[in-house]
């Protein structure tokens, strides 16, 4: 990472701003507290301190302007204050592994700003900060500084303020003198007596007991100083009277920890420090910086400040070095010359932004037309004429209510398939991490927007194509992805019907139960409260009824379904409180809005099918999640009830049976389990025999539900402390289960080791189907990372290849109908399921079909089975 300093230059940004001093860790443990640690880098390094301290700096000095930034660290070792309290700081939990991966690279980052690094030996980074402030406003220089830190506030005068971080990384409060004594009641310089009395938890100050920040700032207010409210002990209430007696020398002793050095011994002087510069080499070592890091978003945002930057590169540069994306001129052109002008010719690349289409084809040519609203027409011309390209090539036929013809490449796809760990998959991201980024000039905005998506598009192609040819991705991107494109656009296009009054029945209903179960725990509780509120449930559940309190979190006791699960059986009141939440989230979550997505021209919902969503293939559905509607729940499989085929048609379930464990058996070869899928004996009878030594005329369901979630728990790399969470059994008896599950089935167990083995070797999984999933976790620091990533390369070898098989199953299916003229359709593809609709003359011939395209879809042993239903709604199909 770069590491030298800002130029002074006649490129700085504000040469007469002010000087931002920076309180480094404060600033880092914030972000890293704020952010999930799942923000990391592709090989698995977190990120998400780097990334928050890099976030708030942009902000700051967007905002601020400031002519010089200088950040203080706190050097290792102990300070003055240690000396005079050896309790100092006592307490503090360890620097979590994941902060201190990132510790090594917060001074390079700031430096990437062009920011000045120091610390002091022997001081805090408040001393130095302190100092520089001072040194600062007596030189009659304005500073801003930047911290979580409160004793901060004692530095505020006529030049210096505070900038205080709030919740998250960007939310900041302004502190002059007027806003500290409005909030604390004190002017600054009175902040440590305050700090005396009520102390700092997170320095371990005790203060003055019974003493809080609304007394301290009466008291301070009526006595003016910690010294004179000591003096004036016998005038208080006699338990504030002992307090303050007994605590005298600590309230001063905290006081005097809390003041701030404003002496430091150091050489810098602020107005020495360099200024900031907004120029093409800072700009280029920050977009260093953030593509060392993966930074997307800020390095996109440190892209457009370089087209703005003094001496940044002129047209034509390499809009991957940070300069300014080369431009393409755009021909607006009407709908049917569009068509005319690429019948024929080369292969295209479309770009689709707003009401605008855009065309760029092999010479560089761009071209765009202004669409209708709704279906339009013009697409269907566009795309038949030549071979075409896309990002997001469903959104495009979607557009025109087509199905096909399907383009030879999408960028969205492929870049997903080279990069699943991505959050996101924006085209202007992409073309700029590859340096292909253009601009458009010469037509409308959504026109010129269109066009430099098409050349993004354009120059992407070559380089996915050569990048999936070099790791094996081509037959899984050609064979699979691509043609799944028309299937689910298909699906899109024709969506699936609805019973709206069905739908009302059943969200009167079930608010009619919520009603009763409200009535009902209210009545256990002893009096009302509300229900969604964890802290009240809390509260009536720990408190007033006295059951034993679960976790503890930031707010409060946990009420969540473990805990819940936890405390059922030991009051009337805990199954009343689960119902409760189950109807709830399924009234609001499905009932309510499903009318509300209902297609009033057609009376079908039309769900988008994601492509690029789930690291494991699997295929998810937005607006609305059709995915995630139980079926486990008599509730939730009521309101599949309300899916209904259409008019003259009727509706068949198509369900792979148990095709992860089938997977399991294919890839470990374990004979048992292979035995047992041949001869159609039910697999998890089985596997309880087998494991808990049960005869099976001697099976009862709670046996078999165990063996069941040791089954699944093997696919899912459940731990032992999962696996008894769900059973609600002890942890070692869970631990057995695992052991002599993998003792029974031996090669499972090893299938399972030779799949972490080489997942750790190579960096990734391939399923059957040559998906690759990268997995950083496996060779993380951490024994807990380590055995997330174990889990995740044996879940992602089996239920990635199930994902896939199901893809290739969609296809055949989907084609086997169009040949058939049978007039059947897919309609949903819910995890290993297919519903189909269809005439039900063609009941036999559809099943036919459908099987032999599902069952074929790839050669397992044991064989893929699919269990057929048949019915007029979504729910009577699959009885």
């Amino acid at each position: 990472m770069p590491d030298r300093l800002a130029r002074v230059s006649t490129d700085a940004i504000n040469p007469a701003g002010e000087i931002l001093l920076v309180d480094g860790y404060s600033l880092a443990f914030r972000a890293f507290f704020a952010l999930p640690e799942s923000i990391t880098r592709a090989d698995g390094m977190p990120t998400n301190a780097l990334y928050g301290l890099a976030a708030m700096t942009i902000k700051v000095i967007e905002e601020e302007k400031p002519s010089r930034v200088i950040v203080a660290w706190d050097p290792p070792g102990k300070t003055f204050r240690d000396e005079l309290y050896p309790e100092y700081k006592a307490g503090r939990s360890a620097t979590p592994e994941g902060f201190k991966a990132q510790s090594l690279y917060f001074r390079p980052l700031m430096q990437a700003f062009g920011a000045v690094n120091i610390e002091k030996e022997g001081f805090e980074a408040d001393d130095v900060i302190g100092t520089l402030a001072r040194r600062a406003s007596d030189a009659g220089q304005r500073v801003t500084i930047l911290t979580g830190d409160r004793d901060a506030l004692q530095l505020v005068d006529g030049n210096v303020s505070v900038l205080a971080t709030g919740r998250g990384v960007t939310d900041t409060t302004r502190y002059d003198e007027a806003k500290v004594e409005e909030r604390y009641g004190v002017p600054p310089r009175k902040m440590p007596d305050l700090r005396g009395m009520i102390g700092d938890s997170s320095d371990n100050l005790p203060g003055v007991p019974g003493i809080g920040e609304k007394t301290a700032a009466q008291l301070m207010a009526k006595y003016g100083s910690l010294e004179e409210i000591l003096a004036h002990a016998d005038e208080q209430t006699p338990k504030r009277r002992e307090n303050l007696t007994a605590h005298a020398d600590m309230a001063r002793l905290c006081r005097d920890l809390s003041v701030i050095d404003v002496n430091v011994p150091i050489d810098l002087e602020p107005g020495d420090a360099p200024l900031i510069t907004r120029d093409a080499e800072r700009l280029a070592a920050l977009q260093a910086a953030f593509q060392e890091f993966e930074f997307r978003t800020l390095a996109r945002r440190v892209a457009e400040l370089a087209g703005e930057a003094p001496g940044g590169a002129a047209d034509g540069a390499d809009a991957g070095a940070g300069g300014r994306a080369p431009a393409i001129d755009v021909q607006e052109e009407a709908p049917e010359a569009l068509a005319m002008s690429l019948a024929g010719g080369d292969a295209a690349a479309i770009g689709l932004v707003g009401d605008a289409l855009a065309v760029v084809t092999g010479d560089g040519s761009a071209r765009a037309v202004t669409l209708g609203e709704g279906a339009d027409p013009v697409i269907g011309p566009v795309v038949s004429a030549a071979p075409w390209s896309a990002h997001d090539a469903k959104a495009i036929l979607r557009r025109g209510r087509l199905d096909g013809p399907l383009p030879e490449h999408d960028t969205m796809i492929a870049a997903y398939l080279l990069q699943p760990r991505r959050r996101q998959y924006l085209l202007d991201e992409l073309a700029e991490e590859e340096g292909v980024a253009m601009r458009a000039e010469g037509a409308g905005d959504d026109a010129c927007a269109a066009a430099a998506a098409a050349a993004a598009v354009r120059g992407l192609r070559s380089l996915q194509e050569q990048r999936m040819a070099d790791e094996g991705l081509g037959p899984l991107f050609h064979d699979i992805e691509m043609p799944l494109i028309g299937v689910l656009v298909a699906m899109e296009n024709l969506g699936v019907a609805i019973d709206v009054p069905r739908l009302a029945e059943i969200q009167q209903q079930m608010q009619a139960e919520i009603a009763e179960l409200t009535e009902s725990i209210h009545e256990l509780a002893g009096g009302p409260f509300t229900i969604d509120s964890p802290k009240q449930l809390a509260e009536v559940l720990f408190e007033r009824l006295g059951l034993p309190a679960g976790r503890k979190g930031k707010t409060g006791y946990s009420t969540d379904r473990r805990v819940l699960r936890s405390l059922e059986g030991m009051h009337p009141i805990v199954p009343l409180v689960v119902r409760y939440r189950e109807l709830v989230k399924l009234e609001g979550t499905y009932l309510a809005p499903l009318p509300g997505l209902v297609d009033p021209a057609d009376g079908r919902i039309h769900t988008t099918f994601n492509q690029t969503v789930a690291e494991t293939g699997r295929l998810s559905s937005t607006n609305p999640n059709l995915q995630n509607i139980p079926v486990r729940t008599a509730a939730g499989r009521e309101i599949r009830d309300a899916f209904v085929a259409g008019d003259g048609f009727t509706l068949m379930s198509c369900d792979y049976s148990q095709v992860e464990l089938r997977i399991l058996a294919h890839c470990s070869g374990e004979p048992a389990l292979r035995d047992a899928f041949a001869e159609g004996r039910d697999v998890h009878a089985a596997t309880a025999s087998e494991v808990f030594g049960v005869p099976l005329d001697e099976m009862d369901r709670e046996v078999r539900d165990r063996a069941k979630a040791v089954n699944f728990g093997i696919i899912y790399g459940i731990s032992d402390f999962g696996l008894a969470e769900q059973l609600g059994i002890p942890r070692a008896d869970a631990r057995e289960y695992i052991e002599t599950y993998l003792a029974r089935y031996p090669r499972v167990g090893a299938f399972v080791a030779s799949t972490i083995a080489q997942a750790t070797e190579d960096g990734n999984v391939t399923t059957l189907l040559g998906r690759r999933r990268a997995i950083p976790e496996l060779t993380a620091r951490t024994h807990q990372q380590r055995q997330l990533g174990e889990r995740l390369a044996v879940n992602t070898l089996i239920q990635g290849s199930a994902a896939d098989i199901i893809k290739v199953a969609m296809i055949r299916a989907h084609g086997a109908l169009a040949e058939s003229g049978a007039g059947a359709r897919m309609v949903l593809q819910i995890h290993d399921e297919l519903v189909v609709e269809f005439p039900p003359d063609a009941v036999d011939a559809v099943r036919d079909l459908v099987v032999e395209a599902m069952t074929g879809a790839y050669d397992l042993d044991p064989p893929l089975a699919v269990e057929v239903g048949v019915g007029p709604t979504w729910l009577r199909a699959k009885a």
